[in-house]
């Protein structure tokens, strides 16, 4: 890390004398981040679920036999328990006591 730097590259935590301004924007940019990372979680967990019932759908003999074939078994679970996780980070990020400061 370089001797002039702010903040940490990786993580955005100041390093040194910041102006109040400056660690704002890293706690919103900080903030951003992690909100985003649970978007694209959430994403994630819905195309799993999509494909876990596409292969379901698909598998012979075609339509909604039981048992499902074993990677739809895995996929469906594996979507939502990830759905319910990252839909409910993202709530929690999105909770005014969580949120940083307006800019």
């Amino acid at each position: 890390m370089s001797s002039l730097a702010k903040s940490c590259p990786h993580c955005d935590t100041p390093v040194g004398k910041l102006a109040p301004d400056d660690r704002r924007k890293l706690a919103r940019n900080r903030w951003r981040r992690q909100a985003d990372r649970a978007a694209n979680a959430t994403y994630l967990a819905l195309a799993m679920l999509l494909v876990g019932a596409i292969w379901w759908w698909g598998a012979p003999p075609q339509g909604w036999f039981f048992p499902p074939p074993v990677a739809a078994l895995i996929l469906l679970p594996l979507g939502l328990a990830l759905y319910l996780v990252a839909r409910g980070w993202l709530f929690w990020l999105r909770m005014p006591r969580n949120r940083p400061p307006p800019d």
